[in-house]
């Protein structure tokens, strides 16, 4: 259909300055955007003043209804103001196709822009020895009233706040609501905020001449953090607020004297597609403009090019990099307008999210503010760039896990299929992700044909270094909370009380009793451990939880509302009959319920795939799980030397059913040699190998030879089969399937294959494995559980862990050892003399003869075990949160099958 012509009178002639809009567009966007049309310049971006997603749907939609034509979604991207979008439809009304600005143009914009006037220069005074006045943009935004918060509470400082007029109520009454908002308010501080009318848009920051100078006279220092956040925006549409405003604020900054300036930037700058592999906090990002898709990150390159010349020019400055600035770490107050609010809303509306390798990587917005100010404090005479990033962040593909187990159901679904729904379903502006379609849905020129959000996927962005930020925060003692589960249910919670997401079933079994860890409870383990009724505790204290690592400790222990993991503490004993008082540090194993654990594991396959969450669940109870948290608790109750020389000294062990605490106490293993050495297994030497083998050949001596006395323990749970394994099939197919993707490229060949066909003949070649002299085995027995000791005698090894350990053959534990600990670069003799060392230290443990050809037999189906069972589990896990060593692991593995390879048994 042609645009038809209006029949209202329009004005069409030219001018300097560009085409004069027509009286309807005029009043249209006036009309819109809720202002007065005199207030409004043909020329000046919509974005200054406060230009919404609602506002541009309504102006989108009426000049759609005026041409009578469909108009593109970034219309007011691609012609950001009143003048250009009067030339578009003169354009549409003369039946040619009117385009946006050219890459090359925008790009010479840029680089222009990034030149800083040679009238800023802060000359040769000197800075004040102390900011007794501060400047403060975006005091009234989300970090702002944050920043204020903590210059006020770290400063004596009097904090003048430049805000803008006239919107949403005067300056005073806006701060005071975003801080009351927070929840941060403090009454105290009132007599140090001053307030500033102003607008960092406008040349001086929209104040008279004698204004800006007083205010230049006044002010001893800056912090900018004043920003048009936008994900969809052009540079054109944030070059104002972000680049003209942080100009304007250095011209001030230059005045007088030389003010430090804070400028709060964004890590966004750090990823180009054209820049290096890694970005350190010495990197100037602006030659890598081109690779810089982001609107808003290329307006803050520019920006803090602007910064850059400014310190060149001898004033103080320094630059921060915040990753996305998540809600407040103990209130959990979040803002809810911000990308991350949107995508999670919007996930769980369309009950899917996309299928994308992102780390979410965020800070929250408390630890931030603090941060900026403290790291502030140190003063600055050459440039300083901070990367502020969260040292443990989580997989987004965990976090949908998380909301699952929350109580959402969201499925992963590939990217492109997401992408239609999102397409399809998000096209009102009642959809939470309709102010974001364009950052989905739009291909950047110059970016292969990717969206942004592909961009920013693990593999194709650059590597972040944060070393000497992360060393100042440290002695500041400014610690990052982890995006852990307590931190992400804060969020929720808050999400769910402020009515921006629907309420929820928590279906968690959360008893009314706990089990208390305190000084009563380490002088029963004390007393028990040590056959003294008389031990007195003076001081307990919880160090640290070291079981971050675990998704399985950490899920369970949220979604149950119970501790669980691994947690240090620091017992004081009291001094009594002359013995002097003395310290223990203790190691407290916490185990969840092996329901617990199946249910996270369901949720986790379940997230995989519908095959393997289906194959997951019917199985469950047969992969090893069943009974996991009473198996621990039994094995570490052994006595045999054999077994004590080799474990950790177990203080003592608590059984609670009623109140579900089970419980292990432990000596501290900080100070043993490899511990948790599993990502990097350059120290694992022969003499550390070979140590771990005798070691574990002691322990499977205990029980070799015992069988029908193991199979009859009540904790020991599923003993595998031949006609058990060929049973599960479903599963071994599932977890086959899914970890083709990360298997073949380790292993350099299609692994799935070979994986089918050990699947087809389970039942044969498993069949030896019931028949070969049996164990009680470790089943998890590699770096990540196991350690060695020094001791007088040499290296001795120490392993714990135990809640997988099972009934099967010794040469198990042998070969995940040789797959974790090798290379493939190890020959077929040095792997022998390795299966010989540990068939050696059993047979003399034992005083039984092992027949070498027996042992290769029962180590090359343990291979086939792995590579079936174990591996493929660790894939399910590593598509979730990272698994480092599982490549390499692979990769060894292959190794190992080739000096052993498959044959029908």
């Amino acid at each position: 259909m042609q645009p038809m012509k209006s029949g209202r009178p329009r004005e069409a002639a030219l001018t300097k300055a560009g085409v004069v809009p027509s009286a309807w567009l005029m009043t249209t966007v006036a009309r819109c955007l809720k202002l007065p049309v005199r207030e409004l310049k043909a020329g000046v971006p919509l974005t200054r003043y406060g230009l919404d997603s609602l506002a541009a749907v309504e102006i989108t939609t009426a000049i759609a209804s005026e041409l009578d034509c469909k108009v593109p979604e970034s219309l007011l991207l691609d012609f950001p103001s009143i003048e250009s979008l009067e030339c578009y439809m003169e354009a549409v009304r003369g039946g040619t196709q009117p385009g946006a600005e050219e890459p090359e143009s925008a790009r010479n914009q840029m680089l222009a822009d990034s030149a800083l006037p040679l009238e800023i220069d802060p000359g040769s005074a000197r800075p004040p020895e102390i900011a007794r006045s501060i400047l403060l943009t975006g005091a009234t935004g989300f970090l702002g009233a944050y920043m204020l918060r903590a210059l006020l509470r770290e400063t004596q400082a009097v904090v003048y706040c430049l805000s803008r007029p006239g919107v949403n109520g005067d300056s005073r009454t806006r701060i005071r609501q975003a801080l009351a908002f927070d929840g941060i308010r403090d009454a105290s501080f009132d007599s140090r905020i001053r307030f500033v009318l102003g607008n960092i848009q406008e040349p001086r920051l929209g104040l008279s001449t004698a204004q800006f100078d007083e205010l230049g006279r006044d002010i001893d220092a800056v912090y900018h953090c004043a920003a048009a956040v936008n994900w969809v925006h052009s540079y054109a549409g944030l070059r104002d607020a972000n680049v003209l405003g942080t100009r304007e604020l250095l011209r001030l900054a230059c005045q007088h004297k030389r003010k430090p300036f804070h400028f709060v930037s964004s890590v966004g700058v750090c990823y180009s597609s054209a820049g290096p592999g890694e970005v350190s906090e010495c990197h100037d990002m602006l030659p890598y403009l081109d690779g810089i898709h982001l609107g808003y990150a290329q307006s803050k390159c520019v920006a803090e090019t602007l910064v850059r010349r400014a310190s060149e020019r001898g004033l103080p400055a320094a630059i921060y990099r915040p990753t996305l600035i998540s809600g407040d770490g103990q209130s959990g107050v979040s803002n809810t307008d911000d990308i991350l609010s949107r995508l999670i809303k919007g996930c769980i509306q369309m009950r899917c999210a996309p299928d994308l390798d992102w780390i979410l990587d965020c800070c929250p917005v408390d630890h931030v503010a603090d941060a900026i100010v403290g790291l502030s404090r140190n003063g600055v005479d050459s440039l300083r760039v901070f990367h502020l990033v969260n040292p443990v962040p989580r997989h987004w593909r965990e976090s949908i896990l998380w909301m699952n187990l929350y109580g959402y159901p969201i499925r992963l679904v590939p990217y492109r299929s997401w992408l239609a729904r999102l397409a399809a379903e998000s096209d009102t502006p009642a959809h939470p992700l309709y102010p974001l379609r364009l950052f989905f849905l739009s291909r950047p020129a110059g970016a292969g044909g990717l969206t942004l959000p592909e961009l920013y996927e693990e593999g194709r962005k650059s590597r972040l270094r944060c070393e000497d930020t992360r060393s100042e925060l440290a002695s500041k003692a400014l610690a990052c909370p982890p995006l852990n589960s307590r931190l992400l249910d804060r969020y929720f919670t808050s999400f769910i009380d402020r009515g921006f997401l629907p309420a929820v079933t928590r279906a968690g079994d959360r008893p009314d009793a706990t089990f208390a860890l305190d000084r009563n409870f380490f002088a029963a383990i004390l007393r028990g451990s040590r056959g003294d009724d008389a031990v007195r505790i003076s001081e307990v204290s919880a160090q640290t939880d070291v079981s971050e690592h675990s998704i399985i400790s950490e899920l369970t222990s949220w979604k149950y509302g119970r501790a669980a993991g691994l947690r240090r503490y620091s017992v004081a004993t009291c001094a009594r009959d002359g013995m002097p008082s003395g310290n223990l540090e203790l190691m407290v194993k916490i185990k969840p319920q092996d329901e617990e654990v199946m249910e996270v594991g369901e949720g986790v396959a379940a997230l995989c795939g519908d095959e393997l969450g289906r194959a997951f669940a019917r199985f469950k109870r047969r992969t090893g799980l069943a009974l996991c948290h009473l198996r621990e608790l039994a094995i570490y109750q052994q006595q045999d030397q054999r077994f004590l020389r080799h474990t950790p000294a177990v203080y003592g062990t608590v059984r609670n059913d009623r109140l579900h605490a089970w419980i292990v106490v432990l000596e501290n293993l900080e100070n043993m040699e490899l511990m948790d050495a599993v990502d990097d297994i350059s120290g694992w030497r022969r003499e550390h190998i070979e140590a771990a083998l005798r070691g574990i050949a002691e322990i499977h001596a205990i029980w070799y030879g015992r069988e029908p006395e193991l199979m009859a323990q009540p904790w020991l749970g599923e003993v595998f089969s031949a006609a058990g394994m060929a049973e599960m099939k479903e599963l071994w197919i599932a977890l086959a399937d899914h970890s083709d993707r990360y298997f073949a490229d380790a292993a350099g060949f299609s692994v799935r294959s070979l994986q089918h066909e050990l699947i087809a003949g389970v039942g044969d070649w498993w069949r030896p494995l019931e028949t070969l002299p049996r164990t009680l085995i470790h089943n998890d027995f590699n770096p990540r559980n196991i350690a060695l000791r020094k001791t007088g005698d040499g290296l001795r090894l120490c392993a714990y862990d135990w809640e997988l350990a099972a009934l099967g053959v010794p040469q198990h534990d042998l070969a995940e050892l040789l797959c974790f600990v090798l290379t493939p670069r190890y020959s077929r003799e040095e792997v022998l003399r390795y299966l010989d060392v540990h068939r050696l230290a059993l047979q003399q443990a034992t005083n039984r003869t092992i027949d070498p050809d027996s042992w290769h037999l029962g180590f090359r189906l343990s291979l086939y075990d792995l590579i079936l069972n174990r591996f493929p589990m660790y894939a399910m896990v590593h598509r979730l949160r990272q698994q480092k060593f599982l490549h390499r692991v692979v990769g060894t593995w292959r190794m190992l099958y080739e000096f052993f390879p498959h044959r029908p048994e």
